[in-house]
């Protein structure tokens, strides 16, 4: 048996004898070639290659500032590859910016202290037309709101208008809906010319039929609110409820309370505490009972002191907006804005007072139009508090441009804690428009909050008769202009000043070219979109009237504050952003920076004029940026008229963008070789077209294809030149050898496959 086996082991191995020869000593292991990825991985890094054939480039990275500080793999790649970077949102108005104007340093510091110092960092941007803090800008040119209470108010009445008193014919902003009801305005009202009708036809449940008022933002849940109106129905059998709810979810309801409306005019009032802290819809149900209620004169708000027709509003009494509202300040060097938190709320007005002097060397100053009633008894009252023990503040009244009529002097002891600083006066003269808080006495950093000023309940002359009325003082142009231009100007200053030469290059502006033609902000010319509740809704131009104040019609959402600063400014805003940031950053190349200048010759014509108006209106454009967010399939003919157009400006050119899309998450490797070719195609142009004299930056969009890093930036694709897990792509050789203008892979030989193990 044993000898059977070998026997048919032997003759099944027959075909596998291999018949050896001599060798051709002529082939070394240099004659095989390598393997794509040997050869990817055999490559120098990114840097080196620049540094060889283009030594006075800045070739560099967009990051995330919390990848590149927080993420020591992905930070080395970026350190290893690059001379430079660009953060791609950390350093824009709305990432710096707070609602008050206030900027945060601490994430671009972190970038600065952990970016080695010879690689550069780009100041990506200035001034756009999105991520802008939308909040503040509003803040200073929005009208000041003008708020008369009568005296049996005891309301902060946020209605307004026909929402609130239906005179102007309209129901403002209430709703309703419900049982085959009708609602609209009809005369008389209770004691106007109109009112507002509800009018349900049968029976049926108190939420069957509703009208109700929804608000932007959601109430406080650590406030109480109260609403006051009058009701009275045509039967005078009927009965209407008050709630509060959830205006998307239709939940979150409470303060149910139930009032009989007969045919007289009924009050009906409902303090309440909100139980949710989403809750942005109150409600008058009306379905109950078949009738026609007629509704008038609503006020909802917060409950305040009754014995003060507070004239101020808005900034000027609360500084919730961010700002000083209407308050001027002066003397002793000392310093005034607005801080957090305040009273009990998020911000209140400071005065610093460096050194003692007289009351009267620092002041706080609210000027009026008009002269003060001097036969009407005004009463002040307002919260202080100051930094250390020992404080004083001392109110009085004046005119605002003789500086005399003066009167009123009180004197408030101030401590850390708040304190209610109360005064009542009968103006002496005729001619007294000035209210001032006086703080130079006592070095001393005070805090002011909650000012109320006005007629004392009783004693307004000819005291409207409206409960609430709200009207809005609207600012003048060039008033806009002006504190438009004074907030981009200290914004560019503070942080051109902050960084200082560690930024050598700024995106002044970025993308001031609407697409489909014109400059954003001018002319009408917007082209921003936003979405909200899946429906999208484009800017548009702003309304402002004096009866319902500033709506801006441009989005405003986290990571997305549209702000159009042309529209304001006009024109010349791009040459006064060009002004400031030479004046600051007087070392660094400015850019203009757009996209689709590949694809729109358009476009890149209309940035062009852009450009040309800077500089023939007092300031220069050092350099044009162009994106280049490009798919694979762009053509080299495409690329190289717009290098070509470029150079021709005679301006520095800059690649700021750079990513190449593919149109999916699992690329082949034969799209991934396209992609190769297209990054080395754009590289290959850039040399071939723009004058080195002209040559400064490539920035490579991106890292890497990791899906983190594209949860809002082209989800879906892959990009980038490194993988998701930080390994070099295809497109890694395609730069390389773009940068290097030849295939570098050329000259390597088959020993090099160790290299790559």
């Amino acid at each position: 048996m044993l000898a059977v086996a070998f026997g048919a082991m032997l003759s099944g191995c027959d075909d596998q004898v291999m018949e050896w020869k001599e060798g051709d000593s002529s082939i070394t292991i240099n004659d095989i070639p390598l393997q794509l990825s040997e050869k990817i991985a055999n490559y120098d890094y990114i840097k080196n290659y620049a540094a060889k054939y283009h030594p006075n480039l800045n070739i560099a990275c967009g990051v995330g500032a919390d990848y590149y500080v927080g993420n020591s793999a992905y930070k080395q790649v970026v350190d290893d590859n690059f001379t430079g970077i660009t953060l791609g949102n950390a350093m824009k108005h709305q990432s710096m910016v707070s609602a008050t104007g206030k900027l945060d340093f601490t994430t671009v510091d972190a970038v600065l202290a952990a970016l080695p110092s010879d690689m550069k960092l780009y100041g990506h941007n200035f001034i756009w037309h999105t991520q802008q803090q939308q909040s503040y800008l509003k803040s200073l040119i929005a009208p000041e709101m003008v708020v008369v209470t009568d005296s049996d108010s005891g309301i902060a009445n946020v209605l307004g208008g026909d929402s609130s008193d239906f005179e102007g014919g309209t129901k403002g902003g209430w709703g309703s809906w419900g049982n085959s009801s009708e609602t609209g305005v009809t005369s008389p009202g209770r004691n106007s010319e109109y009112c507002m009708y509800l009018m349900n036809p049968s029976d049926a449940n108190f939420w069957s039929a509703q009208c109700a008022y929804t608000f932007d933002e959601y109430l406080d849940p650590e406030t109480t609110y109260k609403i006051r109106f009058y009701v009275k129905s045509e039967s005078g059998m009927g009965q209407v409820q008050f709630q509060y709810q959830n205006g998307s979810t239709y939940g979150s309801q409470g303060a149910y309370t139930t009032f009989d409306a007969g045919k007289d005019w009924t009050l009906c009032e409902v303090e309440f505490t909100p139980a949710y802290e989403d809750v942005n819809r109150i409600i008058i149900n009306f379905g109950q009972v078949a009738d026609t209620y007629y509704v008038d004169d609503i006020e909802f708000g917060t409950p305040q002191a009754n014995d003060i027709i507070n004239v101020l509003a808005g900034d000027a009494t609360d500084f919730e907006g961010g700002s000083k509202g209407a308050w001027g300040s002066w003397g002793n060097s000392s310093e005034t804005g607005v801080t957090s938190p305040g009273r009990n709320s998020d911000y209140c007005m400071y005065l610093m007072n460096p050194s003692d002097a007289n009351f009267w060397s620092a002041q706080c100053a609210y000027t009026f139009d008009d002269y003060l009633d001097p036969e009407t008894t005004y009463k002040i009252r307002f919260w202080a508090k100051c930094e250390t023990a020992g404080g004083q503040v001392q109110f009085q009244y004046q005119n605002g441009s003789t500086y005399g009529s003066q009167g009123a002097y009180t004197t408030f002891d101030l401590g850390t804690d708040w304190i209610e600083c109360e005064v009542e006066f009968q103006p002496a003269y005729d001619d007294v428009n000035r209210i001032i808080i006086n703080f130079g006495q006592v070095a001393n950093t005070y805090y002011v909050d909650d000012i109320e000023f006005g007629p004392k309940v009783g004693e307004a002359a000819n005291a409207p008769r409206r409960a609430t009325t709200i009207t809005y003082k609207l600012k003048t142009p060039e008033e806009k202009r002006e504190a438009l231009l004074g907030a981009m100007e200290d914004w560019i200053k503070q942080m051109a000043e902050h960084v200082g030469d560690r930024v050598d290059a700024w995106d002044v502006i970025n993308e001031p070219i609407n697409d489909g033609g014109g400059w954003r902000g001018i002319d009408g010319k917007f082209g921003g979109s936003w979405t909200e509740d899946d429906v999208t809704y484009y800017d548009s131009e702003p309304v402002e009237t004096e009866e319902d104040g500033l709506t801006l019609n441009w989005g405003n959402s986290t990571g997305n504050g549209h702000f159009y600063w042309g529209y304001y400014i006009g024109k010349d805003y791009g040459v006064k952003a060009f002004e400031y940031a030479r004046k600051y950053a007087p070392n660094a190349k400015l850019f203009v920076n757009d996209y689709n200048l590949e694809t729109s010759p358009t476009k890149l014509a209309t940035l062009i004029e852009f450009v040309n108006y800077i500089d023939q209106n007092g300031a220069h454009v050092d350099g044009i940026g162009t994106q280049m967010h490009v798919s694979s399939s762009i053509t080299k003919e495409q690329v190289d008229a717009m290098f070509k157009t470029m150079a021709a400006t005679g301006k520095l050119v800059r690649i700021t963008e750079l990513d190449v899309q593919v149109g999916t998450s699992s690329p082949t490797a034969a799209q991934l070789q396209t992609q190769a070719e297209c990054y080395e195609m754009i590289l290959n142009s850039y040399f071939e077209n723009v004058p080195e004299a002209q040559q400064s930056a490539i920035t490579i969009w991106g890292l890497s294809d990791a899906a983190d890093e594209h949860t809002y930036w082209l989800s879906g694709d892959c990009p980038n030149i490194f993988d998701a897990n930080y390994g070099r792509k295809h497109a890694y050789k395609g730069v390389c050898d773009g940068l290097a203008g030849y295939d570098i892979s050329s000259d390597f030989t088959g020993s090099d496959w160790s290299s790559a193990q």
